[in-house]
């Protein structure tokens, strides 16, 4: 987890009220509508002791992004995206689970998805961690969840496997921005919402694996 003052003692119960609160406003007002007073009476605990222990609103929005990711992560089988059969089969298997998931956390989702359009009115200082955390994500994605079924996949000889990595990655990062950008345009999208994106990706794995040029 995220700290923003890690030399500070805390009382775990008091940390996992607060991210729990957290949680639970930011995913229903935003970062801007959001109150730290709210958060702080909704999870039991002093204005003063949020601030101590996470510095501030922007730090705190941070913490509990990256909290809520952890939580996600740990919860989820992973075997649904390695278990495929190739990449097609592994973006369909990805949106289905996404789904049932979204229904079992509902704040945990909207608060992840909504994190990649707030990201322009965060303060100054904490918009490149926010970046970083989820570039670092569609990193992990490529190795945990790709890779797996790249190496059950029969490669067309003279494939060097290094350099269709670094395209996976380039598509992973067209897949970021495009994300970004349709949060900006609609806040509260749920994960279903991304279908035509999720298609294009699907549309790009295909083009990268079988080619463009006719036979």
């Amino acid at each position: 987890m995220f700290e923003m003052n890690p030399d500070v003692p805390k009382d775990p119960e008091k940390v996992e009220r607060i991210l729990v609160s957290a949680t639970k406003i930011f995913a229903k007002n935003g970062y801007l509508q959001a109150k730290t007073a709210d958060i702080a009476k909704n999870a039991e605990v002093s204005k003063g002791i949020v601030f101590r222990y996470f510095g501030d609103k922007g730090h705190l929005y941070l913490a509990t992004v990256t909290d809520v990711i952890k939580r996600l992560t740990d919860q989820a089988d992973f075997s649904v995206w390695t278990d495929a059969k190739d990449l097609g089969d592994m973006i369909e298997r990805a949106v289905r689970y996404k789904i049932e998931l979204q229904l079992e956390y509902p704040d945990e989702f909207r608060l992840s998805v909504q994190s990649f359009g707030e990201m322009n009115v965060l303060p100054a200082e904490i918009q490149p961690a926010m970046r970083a955390l989820w570039q670092q994500q569609t990193t992990t994605s490529l190795t945990t969840l790709e890779e797996p079924v790249l190496d059950r996949m029969k490669l067309r000889p003279g494939v060097d496997k290094t350099i269709l990595k670094k395209l996976l990655s380039a598509i992973g990062t067209t897949v970021f921005t495009d994300a970004e950008a349709f949060m900006r345009q609609h806040p509260d999208a749920k994960i279903e919402d991304f279908e035509p994106i999720i298609k294009q990706i699907q549309a790009e794995y295909e083009i990268l694996e079988y080619g463009f040029a006719a036979k």
